[in-house]
């Protein structure tokens, strides 16, 4: 029998950062995660996450990723290893950035600009002198913000892991929760699958696109979605290498597509889509990408980057959102449950908030008001909410 302050289910970015935090303020402090750190179906676990202030109208998010960029080059020090690229971030237009097509670009550029940023706005000469794998017959406008980049999602979780035990935290791999002890309406203790019991004053699930399945009752709000990720081997990265390729969106609201400069470790270009996805039950279901989905990504590389049109795939990958149906953040208290706690609803955009989200939780644990918390509260939520992240390409705006 284990026994902790605070015992915290899953070790992804949402637990792991909620652990060094929760150490920090001096609990004992346990993780259990089903299989090692990072988990390679997490996720978190990936070579490669954006990191960007354009939220389109959304401010509070703007700013928050303003923060995190601080933090993540505090991390960058903290650790002696390059967890975050500051490689700078394209949005790609195929109209002007004020057309009405383009609302994501157009109030992201002007959050930029009204928070004192340089504009950096780019027509199709400046754009083909300055990345040129991008076809400018199809994108004519663009702005680029230096102050971005990409975050090496795996090698942040292992650090934070390592960080976590230098701590204190006792993290326990190979441990997947199965159910609470709950006796008069608090809960005392975590039971696993392997056959563990886990005695605590107070559990933070933080077990992603698992959380719903341990917590029945957030399934009216939230539900897991694969996206689809392509690893392409360019020819000649030369165009694809900082400073002449950047992390991008390519009229993304409009298509979902986004990706990432040369990888040099893994010798590729990553192209990802941001869109309703593919339901996906995190448990049972394939998450093979389907042929469909490769037609799809090459028709949009030979219309984007024609450079890639016949770049080898060497990798596929369906990354697991956890989405809640208004795409904000789940992190509180439950309302019926004293001593247990949820931080989730990551729904594509958590990892780029590392920096934020263990302060959120443990803020949350102990009764206390983040700045960012009150719109992540418990709520409810029904088959009208719609999905508000504007970079998202979801068609009706409804998950």
């Amino acid at each position: 029998m284990k026994k902790y302050d605070i015992l915290v289910i899953g070790g992804g970015i949402y637990g792991i950062t909620a652990a060094v935090e929760l150490a920090q303020r001096k609990y004992s402090v346990g993780l259990i995660n089903p299989d090692t750190i990072p988990h390679h179906m997490a996720a978190s676990t990936d070579v490669t996450k954006a990191v960007r202030m354009e939220y389109g109208s959304d401010k509070e998010y703007f700013k928050m990723v303003e923060m995190s960029i601080e933090k993540w080059h505090s991390w960058n020090d903290f650790f002696d290893e390059k967890l975050y690229h500051e490689v700078g971030f394209l949005m790609l237009c195929k109209d002007s950035i004020e057309s009405e097509k383009h609302t994501f670009e157009k109030h992201s550029y002007q959050n930029l600009l009204e928070a004192g940023y340089a504009s950096d706005r780019l027509d199709a000469k400046g754009i083909s002198e300055r990345f040129p794998a991008v076809n400018t017959a199809e994108y004519i406008d663009a702005n680029f913000n230096s102050k971005a980049g990409y975050a090496d999602s795996a090698l942040t979780v292992q650090k934070l892991a390592d960080y976590a035990r230098s701590l204190g935290v006792v993290i326990h791999e190979g441990q997947t929760a199965a159910s609470f002890e709950v006796n008069n309406g608090r809960l005392t203790a975590v039971n696993t699958k392997e056959g563990e019991t886990f005695q605590c004053g107070h559990a933070l699930v933080a077990a992603g696109a698992h959380t719903p399945i341990l917590l029945p009752e957030l399934q009216p709000f939230m539900k897991s979605t694969g996206h689809p990720v392509f690893w392409l081997r360019p020819k000649n990265p030369a165009n694809f290498i900082p400073p002449r390729f950047s992390v991008f969106t390519a009229d993304i609201s409009n298509s979902g597509w986004y990706g990432f400069p040369f990888l040099e470790k893994q010798g590729i270009v990553k192209i990802a889509k941001h869109s309703n996805g593919t339901p996906v039950h995190p448990e049972n279901d394939d998450r093979q990408v389907t042929d469909a989905e490769v037609a799809d990504m090459r028709s949009f590389v030979k219309m984007t980057f024609p450079e890639l049109e016949h770049a080898p795939l060497v990798f596929t990958r369906r990354c697991l959102y956890i989405d809640t149906l208004d795409g904000h953040f789940w992190i509180d208290n439950h309302p019926d449950i004293k001593g247990l706690s949820v931080s989730t609803g990551g729904s594509g955009h958590g990892l780029k908030m590392a920096p934020l989200l263990g302060a959120m939780a443990a803020d949350m644990i102990e009764g206390k008001s983040h700045m960012f918390s009150e719109r992540y509260r418990w709520r409810h939520l029904s088959s009208d909410t719609s999905q508000v992240e504007e970079a998202r390409y979801v068609i009706n705006r409804k998950l």
